[in-house]
C-alpha cells in the first residue's frame, strides 16, 4: 500500500502545476461611457422623430458606439452624427429625419 502511495505522490507532482497570479485590469469606465453615448445617440434619435423600434431593429446605437471615439456628451455626438452618416450609408437614409 505504500508504494502505491509513492507512486500517487509522484505522479501528481509531475502533473501539478504551481498556480500563477494574474492580473486583471478593469475596464468598467469605458463600459458606462459606451452605454452613455448609445443612450445619448438613441434619445437623439428619438426627439428627431425615429422610432425606437427602428433604431434597434438596425443596431443605429451599436452602429454609432463603434464608430465614435469622443466624450460622452450631447454637444459631441450632436457634432460627429454629419460625419457618421457619411461614413454608414446604409444607415443614413434611416438616420434622415437625424440633424
Amino acid at each position: 500500500m505504500n508504494w502505491l502511495k509513492t507512486l500517487w505522490n509522484k505522479l501528481v507532482d509531475k502533473t501539478s502545476t504551481a498556480p500563477t497570479l494574474v492580473e486583471v485590469e478593469e475596464v468598467e469606465e469605458l463600459e458606462v461611457d459606451t452605454a452613455t453615448v448609445a443612450n445619448i445617440f438613441t434619445q437623439l434619435c428619438v426627439e428627431s422623430g425615429i422610432a425606437r423600434k427602428w433604431v434597434v431593429r438596425y443596431d443605429m446605437a451599436a452602429a454609432f458606439v463603434d464608430w465614435y471615439d469622443g466624450p460622452a456628451d450631447i454637444e459631441s455626438i450632436k457634432g460627429c452624427i454629419a460625419q457618421f452618416k457619411k461614413e454608414t450609408p446604409n444607415l443614413a437614409s434611416k438616420l434622415a429625419k437625424l440633424n
